[in-house]
């Protein structure tokens, strides 16, 4: 049993090595992923990052899993996944379309912002690089949705039937043999005797 207990004390230490000897090779690794604190102390194995202590407590109001560097027991899948991320990996998705002049890095004694700053970078992925548009059914496709609606709608005669169907209906059809000409007299005719025919048939 003691050899036993030895060997977990020599495996654990071992990960925890690992996780020191991945955040001392990278500089990124050096200083939280969310803010400016030098030094941090936990590790957010959702999005793979190094973070300080207070954005630790702010990524775990957003469900995402916290460990402490030093206080936790390790698995190895764990330290794997780490090793394979790091924040270098995790700023490059998140904060692809980042600029520092429009939104700054906040200080970490400054809660309010690092909260705001960690949900507009994770949670709404307001920096992640898109491909094409964009997911779908944010506001502005809603509202580009309904502009098309709407202009769908004006295609339709006052008689509430499309001028493509009425095409059909009154037997236009440029491959069977019937002019144009013969169809839009025929359909000008109809809708003067319904009363409210052409805009320059107004005041006849």
């Amino acid at each position: 049993p003691r050899d036993c207990c030895a060997m977990k004390k020599t495996s654990e230490k071992s990960l925890l090595d690992r996780i020191r000897a991945l955040q001392r090779s990278d500089k990124a690794n050096k200083r939280c992923a969310d803010c400016t604190e030098v030094g941090p102390t936990y590790v957010c194995l959702t999005f793979g990052s190094f973070v300080c202590t207070t954005c630790s407590g702010l990524h775990r109001e957003f469900s995402h899993k916290v460990k402490g560097i030093s206080v936790s027991k390790w698995t190895v899948e764990e330290v794997e996944d780490l090793e394979r991320g790091g924040n270098g990996k995790a700023n490059e998705k998140y904060l692809a379309r980042w600029d520092a002049r429009d939104q700054p890095e906040p200080d970490s004694s400054d809660q309010n912002k690092c909260r705001e700053f960690i949900k507009m970078k994770y949670i709404e992925k307001r920096w992640v690089e898109r491909n094409g548009d964009g997911p779908r059914d944010g506001p502005r496709d809603r509202d580009r949705d309904r502009d098309r609606d709407s202009r769908e709608e004006r295609r339709y005669d006052a008689g509430g039937r499309s001028a493509d169907r009425e095409e059909r209906d009154r037997g236009f059809d440029p491959g069977h043999g019937r002019d144009r000409d013969d169809f839009d007299r025929d359909r000008d005719r109809d809708r003067r005797d319904r009363g409210y025919g052409d805009r320059g048939d107004r005041g006849d």
